[in-house]
């Protein structure tokens, strides 16, 4: 039976992080948390979280890189423990929101879904009821605009709740820059160009709206898809290998934080 791990970027969400791990640890064979430069307790939040959970990685950014360089580093972990072993190309990998905007409770149908529809990728399409209509209009011309470079048809390409297997991460960050906001739109086009079977028809629910990002940050997203486009065009990839030390230092780190959490615990004496 194929793992499920879940990549979590974290950025200033103390308020909500510990609620949304034990929700999504309990859904999920294995957790990689890319503290994002963090300047709250979400650092701490997450060490605590991880003591003794051989399942749970914690790679720490050393200044915020937005929600898309933050995903590649939890993508290129991945990747590297697949090389540990501890994963395959078949396995999934959901990215989700640290937010609590997407319900982790939807993680275990998803997987059932991807399963079922025999596809490589799952990009959820949002039930846009919360969301104010410049919102709507705007994800839909980025979804519009992707539908063209990709080659797929496309509702919503813009969800922070997506699965992928692994063995499609290679692939995409190839092409993939990363920048603010444009993981969603390169994941998406890179995917679909990769030759990847795609789905983009399962509906979520939406706990609530959350602004965020801005119309600069939609130019940004808009010209990244341009440029994914046009290096995956002209074949200018990125290499990935070899994937760094930094790595090779979260894994010790995680390695550190069960060994330390195992020697602290005293032996448990009889219920008395």
């Amino acid at each position: 039976m194929p793992k499920t791990l879940v990549v979590l970027p974290v950025y200033n969400e103390a308020e909500h992080l510990s609620g949304i791990l034990k929700r999504i640890s309990a859904r999920v064979d294995l957790m990689v948390c890319v503290n994002d430069g963090s300047k709250d307790e979400s650092s701490q939040i997450l060490e605590a979280f991880a003591r003794g959970r051989k399942n749970l990685f914690v790679v720490h950014l050393p200044k915020n890189r937005g929600m898309a360089g933050a995903l590649k580093a939890g993508f290129l972990f991945t990747l590297f423990l697949q090389r540990k072993g501890l994963v395959g190309g078949e396995d999934v990998v959901v990215t989700i929101d640290a937010d609590g905007q997407h319900k982790p409770e939807y993680i275990p149908a998803l997987v059932s879904y991807m399963r079922r529809k025999g596809v490589d990728v799952v990009l959820t399409r949002r039930d846009f009821s919360v969301y104010p209509l410049y919102k709507v209009w705007g994800n839909r011309f980025l979804s519009w605009t992707n539908s063209i470079l990709s080659g797929m048809r496309y509702q919503d390409v813009e969800s922070g709740l997506r699965l992928l297997k692994v063995k499609t991460l290679a692939p995409i960050l190839k092409y993939y820059t990363g920048l603010k906001y444009s993981c969603a739109q390169e994941i998406a086009l890179v995917s679909a160009r990769s030759g990847f079977k795609i789905d983009n028809d399962f509906t979520v629910k939406i706990a609530y709206y959350r602004a965020g990002t801005t119309l600069w940050d939609g130019f940004i997203v808009l010209a990244l898809s341009f440029l994914a486009f046009v290096r995956w065009k002209l074949k200018i990839a990125s290499d990935i290998s070899p994937l760094g030390p930094s790595l090779e230092r979260s894994y010790d780190a995680s390695r550190k934080l069960w060994k330390r959490e195992k020697k602290a615990s005293p032996p448990e004496g009889p219920a008395g």
